[in-house]
């Protein structure tokens, strides 16, 4: 039996502009590692060094660790494991960075322990950590990191993977700003106009519509947020020049990463997407705004063990 692993786990997308909450994807790039190894310590879950992130090392406040050690629970304590985080999704992000820990160390113990869960399966104990994060047990972020893949997150049920619209090249803007999640919620109003909330039913329906069809620029077409980003966008600076060097470059879509401060955008091909990239670079610099650049696809692998 191994007694040492290496997972990786990819970063991923939330709400989607259209399924705020509900919808969410995994991507090429960035992703992180994380190497988990059995000690002798029955129950116990040690975090044993943290790289590229300052992290509450405690079992308790760790969301890796929170993870792991509710699914070693589940399994009836036969060991114990410690961890090496290799954070390269930097938290406060938008882009899942609480998400990768938790799938990837779900997937590493249920590797060590022979324990033989799929995937359905590891979510609870995914959600256990990302509760820690958030303070809620959405999946639109776990989800993805966990399936790989275009997922929808239904309020009862499983997770649902969607075919993945041909062809689309992601950009992710992430600024080196802060944006508190609490923040981001507060943004939000608690009552929408009914005429809104049927709009982005409608576009919501014709997104899933367009991927079973495999039609990819109706999906792309489809993605409209009525909801969410006309109230978070003032938590983003220079928003609006993002969006208009984003669209300018070549981007057919785009928004906002999760709570934030993250963008995405999405472009027809890789061409597109390296226009799309440096002019977005070239935003931030005219701005004076420290960022971090991501070009991507939508990852059809979730967290996985690696050599």
């Amino acid at each position: 039996m191994n007694r040492e692993v290496t997972v990786w786990a990819p970063a991923t997308v939330a709400n989607l502009n259209v399924g705020f909450d509900s919808l969410g994807c995994a991507l090429t790039n960035p992703g992180e590692k994380m190497i988990v190894r059995m000690t002798n310590a029955k129950g116990e879950v040690r975090i044993r060094s943290v790289h590229g992130a300052a992290l509450d090392m405690s079992s308790d406040r760790n969301i890796a660790a929170v993870a792991a050690k509710s699914l070693l629970h589940a399994m009836g304590d036969p060991c114990g494991f410690e961890l090496d985080l290799y954070k390269s999704i930097k938290p406060g992000s938008g882009i899942g960075s609480s998400a990768a820990s938790a799938a990837g160390a779900v997937v590493a113990v249920n590797e060590l322990l022979n324990a033989g869960l799929c995937r359905e399966e590891l979510l609870p104990f995914a959600l256990d950590g990302e509760q820690l994060a958030s303070g809620a047990r959405h999946s639109d972020n776990v989800a993805p990191a966990l399936f790989g893949g275009l997922v929808l997150c239904p309020p009862v049920g499983m997770p649902l993977s969607l075919p993945v619209p041909d062809g689309w090249h992601l950009v992710v803007l992430h600024p080196q700003i802060e944006v508190r999640t609490a923040d981001s919620r507060g943004a939000l109003p608690e009552v929408v106009p009914l005429s809104d909330a049927v709009k982005q039913v409608g576009w919501m329906g014709a997104f899933v519509a367009a991927c079973f069809r495999g039609d990819a620029e109706q999906a792309t077409f489809a993605l409209e947020d009525l909801l969410v980003a006309p109230h978070r966008q003032k938590l983003i600076p220079h928003f609006e020049e993002i969006k208009q060097a984003a669209f300018k470059a070549g981007a057919r879509t785009g928004g906002i990463s999760g709570s934030g401060p993250s963008t995405f955008w999405i472009a027809k091909d890789s061409k597109d997407a390296k226009a799309v990239a440096h002019a977005l670079e070239e935003c931030m610099a005219q701005m004076n705004v420290p960022c971090q650049l991501h070009e991507a696809q939508i990852a059809a692998q979730g967290a996985h063990i690696i050599p």
